[in-house]
């Protein structure tokens, strides 16, 4: 049971930080690490945060299935998985949206 929650905490919130620091490391990677359009690194990082986002949702499908997860546990998850990761998505993708004018 522990393994599936560390699982599904990491997912969240390594998709929460691509999400909402994505125009940061996106201008760090241009200064820093190869000299590219920082416009090309955020698409990047917005893709991998809403990929993050889905798997944690497949992930959360399954260890429900597997038993390994406590209704009470599942509820929470849920309700950050359905309602704080849409709106970060949802803006991450609204500011990517302003980046590419």
């Amino acid at each position: 049971m522990v393994k599936a929650n560390v699982f599904i905490c990491t997912f969240l919130f390594s998709a929460t930080v691509l999400a909402i620091f994505g125009q940061d490391i996106s201008y760090f990677m241009d200064k820093n690490i190869i000299k590219l359009n920082p416009i090309y690194y955020l698409t990047a990082i917005t893709g991998i945060s809403i990929l993050f986002y889905l798997i944690t949702i497949v992930l959360t499908y399954i260890f429900n299935k597997k038993n390994k997860l406590k209704k009470s546990t599942l509820d929470v998850y849920w309700l950050v998985i359905l309602g704080f990761s849409l709106f970060v998505s949802l803006w991450s993708l609204f500011v990517l949206a302003m980046w590419w004018g």
